[in-house]
């Protein structure tokens, strides 16, 4: 490749008396720096061209430095300059953010250099402003174009003779808008002179006699100043607000009224079947004009001159079932008002009829109705008794003592606002007695199980209920009732609560709750431990479960696991080596497992392995003992960690030295065990 264009010249960074020298040339090129002191520092150009190489630290103001780039191909580009500036520090120029209502503001902050030359940039567009050579900087009223109402980003720039600059950023809001004329709140004769106004704005309150009072609003619009003590009937006072901005608002008015006691007006809580109420309350004002609102609509009462008011019947229009806000005022002469709120709720929808309890000739009569309402209830005879339900619906009243097989009782319930159910009815029955019904607890594999239990009534109604469902059951005449197999759904494994009922002709009826837990799942294989000619043959199982041992002679031994899962049967005395005994374990719920399988072993004598006890100085001691098998595998536990040894095969097993981590001082309990090739342990 042939290349015989020469690079650009390098571009300099500025440079000061400490910093590294740096710039940027063509990337790749090899850029050497010429110093006036005549050394030079060489630097590869990076992949973005740039390049950096260590100030001498020699370099004064004025000095200048060169560099040139040598491109791979040889060729070297002409020399590129800068200029050593010691100043390295930027002025410090401030602006403070800026409210004004005007929307070509003059500006003006503080710069530390009096030579520097300040721009300010406003949206984007940059405007030379004057230094006063006093720590001052200005830009004149009428330079900046009308700005737009609202906040705008300002950054004021100072740059020094050497090129540094110094930045600072406000903003200054632009708010041409006043605002709204002050609300004031009734004047009289004595209290505060009050109103709202624009939040943080100040409000100018000015009097009949020529003085003024001035107050910020607050963060919510109020304000006050206090009362000049000289207002008459009939004085006009007003008040402008002025938003920090400088914009000031109409004035707002207010006249002076001495009679400050507003009127007392009341309304009770009202409760009705009536879609369109009369209301009536109180008011201690007879000539006070009173006004109802509902759901936000007023409506003209009559002040009755005699303490009361009133809104006739049909005034309002039809409102709906519910809870409606009143609000009544009423205002006096004076223009002094009074208020209360109460709630009218309107209820058309009359109770459900009351539910009657079975009866007998004795018991007090009872059931449910709509809690509060007022239930009564009509014998046969024409008598009644009355009673409020409870906040849970109760009631009872007495029995009258006359009642026979077969009498119709009738019971109605009129709730709080007037409302009438429709008449519940009760026979009576003189059969108290509910039938005796049981069922047992039922654990079963079976997800579908039949139920069975007993019933002492031949003819009452069964029925069964699992998971909150009702299953019909047959009630068998025998003393006995069943739920067939496969009624229920298939039941998720785990325990279900069933209830069963039995209700007689009479209405009487009689309850059972059981437990039937469904258990699909089979138990593991039972474990059989080594098993020889003459020991007996144990094991673990599931607890609780039954275990079956299957002997090579066909033979079989069962036996109940305990509740830590160990089981044992007799050894039938004819098993030799190589025999294989199988068990199974069946749990109460019917599940069987897979087989545990066990060979038989006739060696039952474990080795014999020995270790005395040790004193050492040595934290990660050798340990060495005997062992009377040469073929035993032996494994030494040390704090309950397990450490493979050595075994010699001469009699001797070892543990080297520095296979134990490093002991504490002190005790240390060790096991040594040897086991042989039939699983004998000593």
């Amino acid at each position: 490749t042939i290349d015989t264009t020469a690079p650009n010249a390098p571009v300099l960074d500025p440079i000061n008396a400490t910093d590294p020298v740096s710039g940027t040339a063509e990337a790749g090129s090899t850029v050497t720096v010429s110093f006036p002191d005549g050394t030079t520092a060489t630097v590869v150009a990076g992949t973005d061209g740039s390049w950096s190489v260590p100030n001498p630290g020699n370099l004064v103001d004025g000095d200048t430095v060169t560099a040139t780039a040598t491109d791979p191909a040889g060729n070297i580009s002409l020399p590129g300059t800068g200029t050593v500036s010691a100043d390295i520090t930027p002025p410090v120029v401030v602006l403070d953010d800026v409210l004004t209502n005007d929307s070509t503001p003059a500006l003006t902050g503080t710069v530390n250099d009096p030579t520097a030359t300040v721009v300010v940039n406003v949206d984007g567009v940059d405007y030379p402003a004057v230094n006063n050579g006093d720590g001052t900087w200005t830009l004149a009223d009428n330079t900046l174009p009308a700005l737009t109402d609202g906040p705008h980003t300002i950054t004021v720039t100072a740059t020094d003779a050497a090129g540094n600059a110094g930045t600072d950023t406000a903003v200054v809001t632009i708010d041409t808008t006043a605002p709204n004329a002050p609300v004031l709140d009734p004047i009289n004769a004595t209290d505060p002179v009050s109103g709202t106004a624009e939040p943080g704005s100040t409000v100018t309150v000015s009097f009949p006699d020529g003085t003024t009072a001035t107050v910020v609003a607050g963060t919510d619009g109020s304000w006050s100043v206090p009362n000049p003590g000289n207002l008459v009937d009939g004085d006009t006072v007003t008040a402008t607000a002025t938003d920090p901005a400088g914009n000031t608002s109409l004035p707002g008015t207010g006249t002076v009224s001495a009679d400050i006691t507003p009127p007392v007006v009341v309304l009770d809580d009202v409760l009705t079947n009536d879609s369109t109420p009369a209301l009536t309350g109180t008011v201690n004002d007879p000539t006070a004009t009173v006004v109802v609102n509902v759901d936000g609509v007023d409506y003209p009462a009559v002040n009755n001159g005699d303490g009361t008011w009133t809104l006739a019947d049909n005034t309002l229009p039809a409102l709906t079932d519910g809870p409606h806000t009143i609000t009544v005022t009423a205002t006096d002469a004076a223009g002094n008002a009074g208020t209360d709120t109460a709630v009218v709720t309107i209820d058309t929808t009359a109770p459900n009829a009351p539910v009657l309890d079975p009866i007998n000739a004795t018991d007090p009569v009872s059931g449910t109705a709509e809690p509060g309402s007022t239930v009564t209830v009509s014998f046969p005879d024409g008598t009644t008794a009355t009673v409020v339900a409870g906040t849970d619906g109760s009631w009872s009243v007495p029995n009258p003592g006359n009642l026979v097989d077969g009498d119709t009782v009738t019971a109605t319930a009129t709730d709080p606002a007037g409302n009438t159910s429709l008449p519940g009815t009760g026979t009576v029955s003189a059969d108290i007695t509910p039938p005796v019904v049981l069922l047992d607890d039922v654990l079963t594999n079976d997800s579908t199980p039949a139920l069975t239990g007993t019933v002492n009534d031949p003819t009452a109604t069964v029925v069964v209920n699992v998971d909150g469902v009702d299953y019909p059951a047959v009630n068998n005449g025998d003393g006995t009732w069943t739920l067939a197999d496969n009624t229920l759904p298939a039941l998720t494994d785990g325990p279900h609560t069933i209830t069963v009922t039995a209700t007689d002709a009479a209405g009487n009826a009689g309850t059972d709750t059981a437990v039937v837990t469904i258990d699909t799942t089979a138990p593991n294989a039972p474990v059989l431990d080594p098993i020889n000619a003459t020991d007996p043959v144990s094991g673990t199982a599931e607890p609780g479960s039954t275990v079956t041992v299957t002997y090579p002679d066909g033979t079989t031994a069962t036996v109940v696991a305990g509740t830590d899962g160990t089981w044992s049967v007799p050894n039938p005395g004819n098993l030799v080596d190589g025999d294989t005994v199988t068990a199974t374990a069946t749990d109460p719920a019917g599940n069987t497992s897979l087989p545990g399988t066990g060979t038989v072993s006739a060696d039952i004598t474990p080795p014999v392995v020995a270790l005395d006890d040790v004193l050492t100085n040595d934290s990660t001691p050798a340990l060495t003992g005997t062992v009377n098998d040469p073929t035993a595998t032996v494994v030494v536990n040390v704090d309950g960690v397990d450490y493979p040894a050595v075994n010699n095969g001469d009699g001797t097993w070892t543990l080297a030295d520095n296979t134990l981590p490093a002991l504490t001082d002190g005790p240390h309990t060790i096991t040594v065990t040897a086991t042989d090739a039939a699983g004998n342990a000593g």
